[in-house]
Parts: C-alpha cells; structure tokens; sequence
C-alpha cells in the first residue's frame, strides 16, 4: 500500500471511502494499466484492500478471487462491489498463506497471481519486513500457476530472490515514482523497465553497455531536462541518456542537457535563459535582467531556509517571468532556466 494517490481511484465518485483506507488505495491509472497487463480468466489478488485494484481486475477478467486480512477492508470491499454491481468477484476475508484457503484457491485453477503487499513503515525495507512473506507467497502459489506479480515498495532490496526468474517494473504516476512491480516466469518481459501513466511511455534495460557522456558544465547547451525520480530509482539513467544521446550533468540529482528538444514523459523541460557565478548577488543581478518575479529552488536546500532564499530574490524582483533556479556546485555555477 503505497502513498496516496495523485488521482481518484476507479469510481470513486460513487463510493463512500473513509480516508483513512483512501490513503492507501490503487490510483486509476496504476490500477487499469495493471489489469490491462494482467488481464486472465481467473485472476487472484491478495491484499485487495478497499478495491482499488479489485474493481480493474473485474472489468479485465473472468472471475477475480479477492483475499483481503483485514476485516474492515474487507467488508467496505464487499460494499463497493455491490454499489457498482459487480457480480464477478468473490471475496475471501482471511490469511492467503491459510491451508483451507489455499486449498479453495486451487480448485479454482487461478492463471494468475497479483499481491499487493502490507508496507512496513521503515525507510530502509527489507523483503523479510514485507507481509505476506514473499518467498511464502512463491513458494505456496508456484504449485498453481507460475504467473505471480507481486507489488513491492520501490526501495526495497530484491537480491535475495535473484534465484528467480522476474522483472522490476517501476511505474511513474504524473512524474513521480508511484510502485514497483515484480512480474515472475511468463509474466516477465525485460530485467527491469520503467513506464509512465498516464501515457504508457516505456523505458527498458538494454542488454548492450550503454554509452554516454557526462558533462560537468551546462555551459553551451540550450535546453536542461529535469529527470523523471522513477528513472533513477530504476537505475536506467544510462539507457535514457543512450536513447537521447544527451549528456548527463549532475546538479545534486542527475539532469540531461542538450540543444535539441527532447519529447518525453520521463523529462521536464527547461530552456537555460542564463549561466552565472554562483553567488546570490550576482543571480539576483542576472534574474533582474530577465524579467523575473518569481524564482523557484531546483536544489537542495534546508526547508527552513527556502522561503528566506526565496524572498532575498523575489522582494527585489518586479518582473513576471517564473526562473527555475538550478545549482552546479562542482562549477561554482547558477544555472537560471525558463520551463518550456
């Protein structure tokens, strides 16, 4: 269960979620491009919650078989179904690792496996924290179909269950890194991709080193491209960067440069109005003589410390144009830029 969702879930406006489960539920776009993936006969999801997931597998399948733990959730789940109608969906309130439910499973001869996973609160996860236990889940649901996907929290470390066969799909949701998805056996496509919602743009791992460049100046270059977190996360920074054949320039996070227009989900587009000493005065100086009136941090900074930057700039600005203030501090250089 991952953070909240940027976007209303399916349906939303016809169900009463209280917000407490509201937090934690599939957004739309996740939810319908992960049916469209997993699209079955009959299809068994565990950790269903509220029915975020639920009511996409339902629109895409046959049958859907929703195990969900908690009582509460389970209940509201049932709820919904009925409001929307929905006639195709059985749901089971109880432990998926259970024998007897494991047993009434697999007289279902389920194609596929889906497991959203209970999220520890931790910032450093690990695949022993998870619930249910992954390996448990493998090793209990493999004797039935080997098609499992199993949602995971995106840090989390996977080397130990590099034994099997599966891919890393990491889904941006409007820019930002939303889930992490591990696809087993049949359902894998690559080692590791990358996708952006709502648009379906996809990014994968290439087999042949990847080759390009890494630059420690903006200077000589039109067009700064702020990267998609996702990309870095997924480590197919090299690949995007190939795909481009832009340049890498590390400003705190990785950025591509260029002077060619790039067209792509995964970057936010900037055009560099102008490349300064890095010293406030001297910024304030050149924001002056773009027109600025607003200039926003692209660097990291101490969140006490923002709005003081922020208004030692804007209190002398009386321009309308918005500038992107970027940091190469390796250079000692203020990189103002414009969003195109």
């Amino acid at each position: 269960m991952s953070r909240a969702p940027k976007q209303p879930l399916i349906f939303q406006e016809k169900l009463k979620i209280p917000k407490e489960f509201l937090k934690f539920a599939t957004p739309r776009d996740v939810a319908n491009y992960r049916a469209e993936r997993l699209k079955c006969n009959v299809l068994v999801e565990i950790g269903a919650g509220i029915g975020g997931q639920t009511i996409a597998f339902s629109r895409k399948c046959k049958k859907v078989i929703a195990v969900e733990l908690n009582k509460e959730r389970a209940r509201i789940l049932n709820e919904n179904l009925k409001k929307l109608h929905i006639k195709n969906v059985e749901v089971i309130n109880g432990d998926a690792l259970n024998k007897s439910i494991l047993q009434k499973i697999s007289k279902e001869n389920p194609e596929i496996v889906f497991v959203d996973t209970e999220r520890p609160e931790e910032v450093n996860r690990t695949l022993e924290q998870i619930q249910p236990p992954v390996k448990k889940i493998l090793e209990n649901y493999s004797v039935m179909t080997k098609k499992i996907a199993i949602e995971i929290p995106p840090f989390t470390d996977v080397k130990t269950l590099k034994e099997n066969n599966f891919e890393s799909e990491f889904i941006s949701l409007n820019g930002q890194l939303n889930r992490l998805t591990l696809y087993f056996n049949d359902l894998k496509h690559f080692e590791k991709s990358a996708i952006s919602l709502p648009s379906k743009e996809r990014l994968t791992n290439s087999e042949k080193e990847s080759k390009f460049q890494k630059v420690s100046s903006a200077k000589n270059f039109k067009y700064l491209y702020f990267i998609d977190p996702t990309i870095v996360v997924s480590g197919l920074l090299e690949e995007l960067a190939t795909k481009f054949n832009s340049p890498v320039i590390e400003l705190g996070k990785p950025a591509l440069v260029s002077n060619n227009e790039l067209q792509s989900y995964f970057l936010t587009k900037y055009r560099i109005a102008k490349i300064c000493e890095d010293k406030p005065e001297k910024i304030l100086q050149e924001a002056q003589k773009i027109g600025a009136g607003k200039v926003i941090l692209r660097y990291t900074i101490d969140p006490k410390d923002y709005w003081k930057m922020r208004n030692f700039y804007e209190k002398e600005l009386t321009g309308k144009k918005e500038i992107n203030l970027f940091r190469n501090e390796k250079q000692r250089e203020a990189i103002l830029c414009v969003k195109v």
